[in-house]
């Protein structure tokens, strides 16, 4: 349901070399053996025994297709790679794309390859939907990017889609409407909300997208759907794109889509209740400012309700007064630890033991999902492990001894009962249909689910998958006695959700009839007359104006707790005597009484000669590269008419049933492009970047060069990573040649060349292990420059007596990474890295032994504060020990020369220059020294020593949110973010140097060559988020005895700490 576009990469190369200092993993705890199949457009990837997932993504990828192509007018020029998981669990392991899958993304479709990647999560209607989804993505990236990044680059193509123009598209070919979309576009209609165009991002991209979508295909016509694509593209800019084909810019169209939405929804106002008004609200997502209040349960005595919600955030367990919605407690943190990586908030079940001590629920447990029961006073948890491919929805039996869950393996979705007692599960059905959301009764003996079986309830069907009726689901009952099956529903609506009373033999539950997810009551009798349940009186308790979900009783029946959505976003709301309640009439909403109405034909135009087809063909040739002034002229010279790669023989299906291929490593290009990289000693280099890898990710090669005239005068590197298993394996090689001016008529330069290997072993997604061993080899030569006698051109010509340098460096990490970022950087959780180095003095007598640890905490305070703290220590030991330098900030630009050091003006950032042909130790100084950063307000190296001390404060917080310029320009920024800091610092080489009288008598001007270890700075600063790097602007005063310096100024570049 994301779609990744890497369009820029941005290498910093020690990191290729070293690896990564901190940084969750992406852990891959099995190793997977694919085969695939082939359809006429696309390469269909699965493992082991799940063909049937394959074929099923087969059918409703091909159908998906027609009508995608026939919408945009567009035929798929390369096949689709479609990469299917049997788990999120193991969709998280991927490596097609270096991003880690969160619970919340259902799908991915990345640009380098035009892959498609999603897992199978045991609904099939929303399994289609994802297919559908992500084959919108990898359809306009055919047909307006040329379905990879590089041809994206050739083809000058400068258009960038809009979050809520691809994502929205995505929404309404997938799903055209429902009733889901409608509650949404309902809600911020009656609360007059209604975001412009330019205000459709985070959730509102999705579902304001598709609603304008709708819009548009419903006024001008589905045809108008690739028009405006075929005129984004030739205008190159998306509004002109859409004023091409609709004739208005997007204000207009705002406006003409709000006029919609008021005409559509402003009706329903009189003939239903605000859910503030028919319950009592518990919990508030706007005075919190988060989105999820959800998955509410009540403790037996009906005094307490458990929850997940995200206002830390985070997704959280919290326990809050039933009656008035104060916060007891903060039961689980989720996302900060190995056990609960994830809440299943997508699939939530939380259930009280029957003695009201204990929760249990389904997470994310590492490798796999467990289920965790946790006591509500001690906070203390017990892990049952389950080995199955996803375990959702527990709920605890009211005899205590069984918790029934969903669990979901090879492709199925079936009810599962765990035995407390034996401490083993037995599964209860067995069948290709998905079941979900098991509740117990009263009195333990009989389970009420979800399903999507139909009329088949003993589970007996020989057909295949794709040809059943899935995206309707129903109420059904389990005896667990004889493992018996009863349908209570049978309606064309979608009924979810049901509980019992524990009163009466009563169900609730949600369905979404007529339009709007209401509760229902449905009082089933007596077992005799169980043949009858689905006959007896069902009725609507409820008549809301948006929607409700996953209700939960109290034991004496006498309170009901749901989750609703109200002004965009879901709180708890608590009923009165639900028993008691009487019966609403629930009236068809517009979107009901017109959805057959709805015309859903487009004409398909792609033979028809006068349509405009302009610039479609994105050939990759890097021959056609051109980036001089007014290459955007070139947009219309290419062709229309390459074929369509057609590699499906004729022995790929043998009786309906696609003849499996396994699968052979073979690795292509992903991008060619430029980087950065950013050296405060050298400056600014850039590189020529080429990226390979194979269709799943495992293989990656990357080759980088700045080739100038000669091998020996150039940068470049060559890596290859093998990511397959669980122990990641990086082989380098590289060299560098930097230049420096050595006199009037000379240059100097260092070449540092060598070759390392690299291993990364995760032992969770938050704690690794790294190895690194690398063999450098230095040279460091003075080139002067003279005249050819014979050309008459300069030359450079190397002086005699080259200082030549080897040795081979191991070293460790340990790292612990839990952190949170926010859009600029860190904004909660705990970092940290205690890393060995040591070289051995091979073939020399540099031995050196150095220990560094760097840790970071950080304490979100609200939802926009964080305040951070970071401790360093640095300490090597040997021989010729390392040399520790501190000051000044990494990536720096420019310090804008206006700054003091030791009370006296100094524009210079260096204290000393390392790179100046005096300097004996040019060597270890330029490639074996540790920085300690950021020191802001001091020099780059204005302390040095073997041991070094590093501390860092920092407040952050909002500085602009949104600021819209007119004049000059028309620019528009926002998520500025400020932050007031303090660094404290120290380097030394002997305890001695902090004397007590060191500070006073012997810091400043009058004995510069003698100065504190320490160094005091405080300051103020603004980061902002330029999408793919992160600018700061800082300011920093140092302090001195007399008082404070003048304020020194930075420009930097790079990752916040």
């Amino acid at each position: 349901m994301k779609t990744q576009k890497y369009i820029l990469i941005t290498l910093i190369f020690s990191c290729t070399l070293f690896g990564q200092s901190f940084g969750r993993n992406k852990v891959q705890y099995r190793e997977f053996d694919w085969s695939f199949i082939q359809t006429p457009n696309f390469d269909i990837y699965f493992y082991g025994e799940n063909q049937d997932l394959a074929e099923f993504t087969s059918k409703v990828s091909e159908d998906s297709y027609k009508q995608i192509s026939t919408h945009l007018a567009w035929d798929l020029r390369n096949r689709v790679s479609i990469l299917v998981y049997n788990s999120h669990n193991e969709f998280q392991q991927t490596n097609v794309v270096g991003t880690y899958m969160s619970e919340g993304i259902g799908g991915v479709t990345e640009l380098f390859k035009n892959r498609i990647v999603f897992p199978f999560d045991g609904d099939f209607e929303q399994f289609r939907h994802v297919i559908h989804h992500e084959l919108v993505h990898a359809i306009l990236n055919d047909m307006v990017y040329g379905g990879t990044a590089q041809n994206m680059v050739a083809s000058r193509t400068r258009v960038r889609i809009p979050l809520w123009s691809n994502e929205g598209l995505a929404e309404f070919l997938s799903s055209n409407w429902d009733t889901k979309a409608d509650m949404v576009l309902r809600d911020i209609a009656v609360h007059e909300r209604m975001p412009t165009i330019n205000e459709l991002n985070y959730f509102m991209a999705y579902k304001g997208g598709q609603s304008l979508w709708r819009f548009i295909a419903g006024k001008y016509g589905r045809e108008k759907v690739g028009e405006i694509f075929r005129a984004m593209k030739k205008t190159q800019n998306a509004e002109k794109g859409y004023q091409r084909a609709l004739g208005m810019k997007w204000k207009e169209l705002s406006d003409q889509w709000h006029k919609y939405l008021k005409k559509e929804y402003w009706p329903d106002i009189a003939n239903r209740d605000p859910l503030e008004d028919m319950s009592d609200k518990l919990t508030d997502h706007k005075k919190n400012r988060n989105f999820y209040n959800v998955s509410p349960s009540l403790s037996p005595d009906g005094s307490t309700v458990a929850l997940l919600s995200d206002r830390s955030g985070y997704f959280d367990v919290y326990l809050l007064d039933a009656i008035t919605g104060k916060k007891k407690a903060t039961l689980i943190k989720g996302s900060r630890s190995v056990d609960f990586e994830e809440l299943k908030w997508l699939q939530p079940g939380l259930s009280w033991s029957p003695d009201g001590n204990k929760i249990v629920l389904a997470a994310k447990a590492g490798a796999s999902d467990a289920l965790h029961i946790v006591d509500i006073k001690t906070k203390r948890s017990k892990k049952i492990p389950i080995d199955l491919d996803g375990v959702f929805s527990a709920s605890w039996s009211p005899a205590g001894g069984e918790i029934v869950f969903t669990g979901n393996h090879n492709g199925s979705s079936d009810i599962y009962i765990y035995d407390l007692d034996q401490e083993k599960y037995r599964q209860i059905t067995n069948d290709i249909f998905s079941d979900s959301y098991p509740r117990w009764d009263n009195k333990g003996e009989e389970i009420v689910f979800v399903s999507d079986r139909g009329r088949y309830v003993d589970g007996k069907y020989s057909g295949r998958m794709e040809d059943h009726d899935y995206r309707q689901t129903d109420i059904y009952i389990l005896n667990t006695k004889d493992e018996s099956i009863r349908r209570i529903t049978d309606t064309p609506d979608n009924e979810n959700h049901p509980i019992w009373a524990n009163t009466k033999r009563t169900i609730f539950y949600t369905s979404d009839h007529n339009g709007v997810h209401n509760l229902y009551k449905h009082s089933l009798g007596s077992h005799s007359e169980s043949n009858n349940e689905n006959k007896s009186g069902a009725y609507a308790i409820t008549n809301v104006l948006t929607g409700l979900q996953q209700p939960t009783i109290s034991g004496d029946d006498n309170s009901l707790i749901f989750a609703g959505y109200s002004g965009t976003g879901w709180d708890l709301y608590s009923l009165n005597k639900p028993m008691e309640m009487s019966s609403k009439k629930i009236m068809p909403t517009h979107y009901i009484k017109t959805r057959d109405q709805e015309d859903l034909s487009v004409a398909d135009i792609r033979d028809t000669d006068n349509i405009d087809r302009l610039d479609m063909d994105n050939k990759g040739t890097y021959s056609k590269w051109i980036f001089a002034q007014g290459y955007q002229n070139y947009n219309h010279s290419l062709s229309d008419n390459n074929p369509k790669k057609e590699i499906v023989v004729s022995d790929t299906l043998v009786e309906g049933v696609h003849v499996p291929k396994s699968y052979k490593t073979r690795f292509t290009l992903d991008m060619v492009s430029g980087n950065l990289q950013i050296n405060n000693v050298f400056g600014a280099t850039g590189m020529t970047y080429f990226a390979f890898s194979d269709i799943l990710g495992n293989h990656q090669i990357q080759f980088g060069t700045e080739m100038v005239l000669t091998l020996e005068d150039s940068d470049y590197f060559l890596s290859y990573g093998y990511l397959k298993n669980k122990t990641d394996y990086y082989f380098v090689g590289f060299q560098t040649a930097d230049f420096f001016q050595a006199g009037y008529y000379s240059l100097g330069r260092l070449r540092h060349y060598g070759i390392q290997s690299y291993i990364s072993h995760p032992f969770s997604r938050f704690q690794r292990l790294d190895f690194g061993l690398t063999w450098h080899n230095i040279s460091y030569d003075i080139l002067d420059r003279v005249i050819n006698t014979f050309t008459g051109q300069e030359e450079l010509l190397k002086r005699p007596g080259s200082i030549k340098f080897t040795t081979v460096l191991p070293t460790m990490s340990w790292v612990i990474d839990n952190s949170v970022f926010g859009i600029t950087g860190p904004v909660d959780g705990y970092r940290q890295n205690a890393s060995v180095t040591a070289s051995p003095g091979w073939k020399n007598n540099f031995s050196f032994q150095t220990m560094k640890f760097d840790a970071r905490k950080y304490w979100r305070v609200g939802r926009d504060y964080t305040f951070a703290l970071r401790g360093f220590f640095g300490r090597s030991q040997g021989n010729k020990a390392q040399k520790f330098f501190l000051g000044g900030t990494p990536y720096l630009l420019t310090d804008f020369q206006s700054g003091e050091t030791n009370g006296v003006k100094d524009p210079s950032i260096y204290r000393s220059v390392l790179t100046d042909t005096a300097n004996s130790n040019i060597i270890t100084d330029v490639y074996f020294t540790e920085y300690a950063f950021p020191m802001r307000g001091a020099r780059f190296a204005e302390r040095i020593g073997t041991n070094a001390a590093l501390f860092n404060f920092e407040i952050r917080f909002p500085f602009i949110n949104y600021l819209a310029l007119g004049f000059p320009l028309k620019l528009v920024l926002g998520n500025i973010r400020g932050h007031a800091f303090m660094d404290v610092g120290a380097a030394w080489d002997n305890y001695s140097e902090f004397s007590s009288n060191m500070w006073p008598d012997k810091y400043g001007p009058n004995n510069s060559g003698n100065f504190s270890p320490w160094v005091v700075t405080s300051g103020l600063g603004v980061k902002i988020n330029l999408g793919y790097f992160l600018l700061r602007i800082e300011s920093a005063w140092d302090k001195n005895p007399s008082g404070y310096s003048k304020p020194q100024w930075y420009l930097s570049l790079g990752p916040d700490w």
